[in-house]
Protein backbone atom coordinates (compact mmCIF):
# COMPACT_ATOMS: atom_id res chain seq x y z
CA UNK A 1 0.00 0.00 0.00
CA UNK A 2 2.89 2.36 0.78
CA UNK A 3 4.44 1.78 -2.66
CA UNK A 4 1.06 2.20 -4.35
CA UNK A 5 0.28 5.50 -2.62
CA UNK A 6 3.80 6.87 -2.96
CA UNK A 7 3.98 5.86 -6.63
CA UNK A 8 0.78 7.76 -7.33
CA UNK A 9 2.15 10.88 -5.66
CA UNK A 10 5.46 10.60 -7.51
CA UNK A 11 3.73 10.17 -10.86
CA UNK A 12 1.50 13.18 -10.25
CA UNK A 13 4.56 15.24 -9.29
CA UNK A 14 6.37 14.17 -12.48
CA UNK A 15 3.34 15.10 -14.57
CA UNK A 16 3.07 18.44 -12.76
CA UNK A 17 6.68 19.35 -13.52
CA UNK A 18 6.09 18.53 -17.17
CA UNK A 19 3.06 20.81 -17.18
CA UNK A 20 4.97 23.64 -15.48
CA UNK A 21 7.84 23.41 -17.93
CA UNK A 22 5.40 23.44 -20.85
CA UNK A 23 3.52 26.39 -19.38
CA UNK A 24 6.65 28.49 -18.93
CA UNK A 25 8.31 27.57 -22.22
CA UNK A 26 8.35 30.76 -24.29
CA UNK A 27 6.26 30.76 -27.45
CA UNK A 28 7.25 32.81 -30.47
CA UNK A 29 4.71 34.75 -32.48
CA UNK A 30 5.50 32.75 -35.63
CA UNK A 31 4.96 29.48 -33.69
CA UNK A 32 8.52 28.34 -34.38
CA UNK A 33 9.80 25.83 -31.87
CA UNK A 34 11.68 27.34 -28.96
CA UNK A 35 14.87 25.53 -27.98
CA UNK A 36 13.13 24.37 -24.79
CA UNK A 37 10.61 22.53 -26.97
CA UNK A 38 13.49 20.72 -28.65
CA UNK A 39 15.17 19.57 -25.40
CA UNK A 40 13.60 17.19 -22.85
CA UNK A 41 13.98 19.71 -20.04
CA UNK A 42 11.11 18.37 -17.92
CA UNK A 43 12.58 14.86 -17.89
CA UNK A 44 16.03 16.20 -17.03
CA UNK A 45 14.59 18.30 -14.19
CA UNK A 46 12.67 15.32 -12.81
CA UNK A 47 15.79 13.15 -12.95
CA UNK A 48 17.98 15.77 -11.26
CA UNK A 49 15.40 16.54 -8.57
CA UNK A 50 14.88 12.82 -7.95
CA UNK A 51 18.63 12.25 -7.64
CA UNK A 52 19.00 15.11 -5.16
CA UNK A 53 16.07 13.87 -3.08
CA UNK A 54 17.23 10.25 -2.99
CA UNK A 55 20.70 11.38 -1.91
CA UNK A 56 19.28 13.35 0.99
CA UNK A 57 16.76 10.68 1.98
CA UNK A 58 19.39 7.94 1.97
CA UNK A 59 21.79 10.07 4.02
CA UNK A 60 19.01 10.54 6.58
CA UNK A 61 18.12 6.83 6.56
CA UNK A 62 21.71 5.65 6.94
CA UNK A 63 22.40 8.10 9.78
CA UNK A 64 19.37 6.76 11.66
CA UNK A 65 19.51 3.09 10.63
CA UNK A 66 16.18 3.43 8.82
CA UNK A 67 17.05 1.98 5.39
CA UNK A 68 14.18 -0.53 5.45
CA UNK A 69 11.63 1.54 7.38
CA UNK A 70 8.10 2.08 6.10
CA UNK A 71 9.00 5.73 5.47
CA UNK A 72 11.83 4.66 3.16
CA UNK A 73 9.59 2.22 1.32
CA UNK A 74 7.05 5.00 0.84
CA UNK A 75 9.57 7.68 -0.17
CA UNK A 76 12.18 5.76 -2.15
CA UNK A 77 10.30 2.88 -3.74
CA UNK A 78 6.93 4.63 -3.94
CA UNK A 79 7.31 8.37 -4.41
CA UNK A 80 10.70 8.38 -6.12
CA UNK A 81 9.88 5.20 -8.04
CA UNK A 82 6.81 6.91 -9.46
CA UNK A 83 8.72 10.14 -9.95
CA UNK A 84 11.86 8.74 -11.60
CA UNK A 85 13.83 5.51 -11.57
CA UNK A 86 16.87 7.53 -12.59
CA UNK A 87 17.29 8.49 -8.94
CA UNK A 88 17.66 4.81 -8.02
CA UNK A 89 20.20 4.38 -10.78
CA UNK A 90 22.19 7.32 -9.41
CA UNK A 91 22.09 6.03 -5.86
CA UNK A 92 23.04 2.46 -6.82
CA UNK A 93 26.01 3.82 -8.78
CA UNK A 94 27.16 5.86 -5.77
CA UNK A 95 26.82 2.79 -3.52
CA UNK A 96 29.05 0.78 -5.86
CA UNK A 97 31.63 3.58 -5.82
CA UNK A 98 31.47 3.91 -2.02
CA UNK A 99 32.03 0.16 -1.74
CA UNK A 100 35.21 0.49 -3.84
CA UNK A 101 33.57 -1.25 -6.80
CA UNK A 102 34.60 1.37 -9.38
CA UNK A 103 34.84 -1.14 -12.23
CA UNK A 104 31.37 -2.47 -11.50
CA UNK A 105 29.99 1.08 -11.25
CA UNK A 106 31.52 1.91 -14.63
CA UNK A 107 30.09 -1.23 -16.22
CA UNK A 108 26.69 -0.54 -14.63
CA UNK A 109 26.59 3.03 -15.97
CA UNK A 110 27.76 2.12 -19.46
CA UNK A 111 25.54 -0.94 -19.76
CA UNK A 112 22.51 0.89 -18.39
CA UNK A 113 22.98 3.69 -20.89
CA UNK A 114 23.83 1.52 -23.90
CA UNK A 115 21.25 -1.20 -23.23
CA UNK A 116 18.61 1.36 -22.29
CA UNK A 117 19.10 3.18 -25.58
CA UNK A 118 19.11 -0.11 -27.47
CA UNK A 119 15.93 -1.11 -25.66
CA UNK A 120 14.22 2.11 -26.71
CA UNK A 121 15.46 1.68 -30.28
CA UNK A 122 14.39 -1.98 -30.38
CA UNK A 123 11.00 -1.25 -28.87
CA UNK A 124 10.50 1.59 -31.30
CA UNK A 125 11.48 -0.62 -34.25
CA UNK A 126 9.13 -3.40 -33.15
CA UNK A 127 6.33 -0.93 -32.47
CA UNK A 128 6.85 0.78 -35.81
CA UNK A 129 6.77 -2.55 -37.62
CA UNK A 130 3.73 -3.74 -35.68
CA UNK A 131 1.72 -0.56 -35.97
CA UNK A 132 3.15 0.89 -39.21
CA UNK A 133 3.67 4.31 -37.65
CA UNK A 134 6.58 6.54 -36.81
CA UNK A 135 7.39 9.48 -34.63
CA UNK A 136 6.07 12.58 -36.32
CA UNK A 137 7.92 15.83 -35.97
Amino acid sequence: MLVFLGGGLGSVARFGIGQLVARFTPQSEDHAAHWLDLYPLATMLVNLIGCAIIGGVWAWAIARGQQTSPAMIFLVVGVLGGFTTFSSFGWETIELIQNQRIGMATVYVLMSLALGLLGVLGGYAIGTAAFATGISS
